[in-house]
């Protein structure tokens, strides 16, 4: 199953292009965003784990994992990846991910997670550790 499809590819493009527009609005007014590319980039390196994950708990080959199993990698996958975001936007006082940033990490988590059905009926699966 093929969990990154083109809207996962373009959803991320867009989360970390508003990042860079962001940051270079600022910069133009002569302010600093509090992160450079380099955190723009391991925000990306953080959602690439977390689509790999969602890969890897659906591409056994050998076996279907239960629902209740898959469920539970899928809550993993989300938790290692919201408290890393949340480690990452600390470190950018908290200037890296804005509105619209969030509500496209949590698009694209919810998206990802429906892809492969996995938390069927949580409505924001990122709530319970989401700091942003």
């Amino acid at each position: 199953m093929q969990v990154e499809t083109n809207d996962y590819v373009e959803l991320k493009h867009e989360i970390l292009d508003g990042m860079r527009s962001y940051r270079e609005d600022l910069a133009q007014d002569g302010a600093d965003a509090g992160y450079g590319e380099a955190e723009i980039d391991e925000c990306e390196r953080i959602l690439e784990r977390f689509l790999a994950s969602l890969r890897n708990a659906v591409a056994d080959g050998e076996r279907v994992p239960s629902r209740a199993a898959l469920d539970r990698t899928a809550r993993a996958a989300v938790e290692q990846t919201v408290r890393a975001l949340n480690a990452l936007n600390a470190r950018c006082r908290y200037n890296l991910i804005e509105t619209d940033q969030r509500e496209g990490l949590c698009e694209l988590i919810r998206s990802a997670l429906a892809e492969i059905g996995a938390l069927r009926g949580e409505d924001d699966p990122t709530e319970d550790w989401r700091e942003w």
